[in-house]
């Protein structure tokens, strides 16, 4: 089963009272993002449950981290633009 891009979804859920975090995802990429990283730490990242679309993880939280976005410095943008512009 073929899901549109707007149904392939992840769904992270956690809360103050508990040690782990959830993750669902319906995304093909995430999967096997997730599934790696299982296969790499099966006794931290666990697979709870599992469709023909979609999969849900169990880890800890501290894991889910959000950080700030990257800021480039001019000597690297004019790097960037050169690479792109060789590609």
């Amino acid at each position: 089963m073929k899901l549109s891009r707007y149904e392939q979804e992840v769904v992270i859920n956690l809360n103050a009272d508990e040690d782990e975090a959830t993750v669902y995802t319906a995304s093909p990429v995430w999967i096997r993002k997730m599934d790696k990283l299982h296969k790499e730490f099966p006794d931290i990242i666990r697979v709870k449950s599992w469709t023909e679309v979609s999969k849900t993880y169990v880890l800890p939280k501290n894991l889910v981290r959000i950080g700030k976005p990257r800021v480039l410095s001019e000597a690297q943008l004019r790097h960037l633009k050169e690479l792109r512009s060789k590609a």
